[in-house]
């Protein structure tokens, strides 16, 4: 117990650091576009009625003539107590102008968490049980192949088939934010879909790679020896074993969900947090930038941490191997 303690306030000091270097590296970022946030709202043509003293008195007022350094850490100080302050243009809370694309994007995130390693696992024991055979070559040939395409081309390929020629589902999503939750999963079959594929693709070969190992190890043996009935030598004794590798591979799933959220939110106009973060970098609102960049950072690493604890409870030789 003592080592898993030390294993969870390590990782969140490890996480302290790595959330202050992705702040850094999104201000730092945001800093290097040209101009600022006031010339990305107001056009070139609207600049004429504007002198010189009003652009500095706006500038003033908008906190962004200050040197970045101190601009970076009052709003560092504000991201790890979760106070995103407010937007530069509108002075609106930050958490208003991201709760219901947030939301939605949570919503269509947490649907495609729950599909994608159920059928990741199905796919991956039964492709185990007959390595080399037909539907092991026909799976691992189709999941290698979705998984070499980028997120947005699989989205893309979806609206062509699937919207376009087969008319199944619709190709550009016309709902808004604020709609109830049914709603907006009722219209979202292809971006759900989309990100499954994609994260299947992923899961699936560790799986498979997991439970053949497991099905061929001398624990299985002599478990199938003493007479266990074989489903519940795969479900209950390899699946286990099988899944430690999935799990390692926790940290960089939930990542490829969030940037694929984003990636795919571009591409059906989802009115979630992805169109949300491409307007704020267009229009240089680096609080709501900050905001939703610390928040996908802090998921992946609770993701990543609930994952290691989970290794440990499955797995007696990680608790032996961070003993000695």
């Amino acid at each position: 117990m003592n080592r898993i303690l030390f294993m969870i306030f390590s990782r969140i000091a490890l996480s302290g650091l790595i959330l202050f270097l992705v702040a850094g590296l999104v201000f730092l970022g945001t800093e290097i576009l040209p101009g600022d946030a006031l010339e990305a709202t107001i056009t070139k043509d609207e600049r004429i009625y504007y002198t010189a003293e009003d652009f500095a008195r706006m500038r003033a007022e908008l906190g962004l003539d200050q040197p970045a350094l101190v601009r970076f850490l009052a709003m560092f100080r504000d991201l790890v107590t979760f106070d995103f302050g407010e937007t530069i243009l509108t002075r609106e809370p930050v958490v208003d102008t991201i709760y219901h694309p947030g939301l939605n994007s949570l919503l269509m995130a947490c649907v495609a968490l729950v599909i994608t390693p159920a059928v990741a696992i199905g796919l991956g024991v039964l492709a185990a049980l007959k390595p080399r055979g037909k539907l092991d070559g026909f799976v691992s040939g189709a999941t290698l192949f979705t998984y070499s395409m980028p997120d947005f081309v699989v989205a893309n390929l979806f609206i062509v088939v699937l919207a376009l020629q087969l008319g199944i589902a619709p190709a550009i999503l016309l709902i808004s934010e604020s709609d109830p939750a049914a709603r907006i999963l009722a219209v979202s079959v292809l971006p759900v879909l989309a990100l499954v594929v994609s994260g299947v693709a992923y899961q699936f070969r560790l799986v498979r790679v997991g439970m053949e190992d497991a099905l061929g190890s001398e624990y299985i043996e002599r478990a199938r020896l003493s007479g266990i009935p074989e489903w519940r030598l795969i479900l209950v004794h390899a699946l286990p074993i099988a899944l430690i590798p999935m799990l390692n591979g926790t940290a960089q799933f939930v990542a490829g969900i969030i940037s694929g959220v984003v990636v795919i939110e571009a591409v059906f106009k989802f009115p979630g947090i992805g169109l949300e973060l491409v307007r704020a970098i267009s229009q240089r609102e680096v609080p709501t930038v900050q905001a939703i960049t610390f928040l996908a950072a802090f998921a992946v690493i609770i993701g990543n941490l609930l994952a290691d604890v989970s290794v440990l409870a499955l797995d007696p030789r990680a608790r032996r191997t961070r003993h000695v």
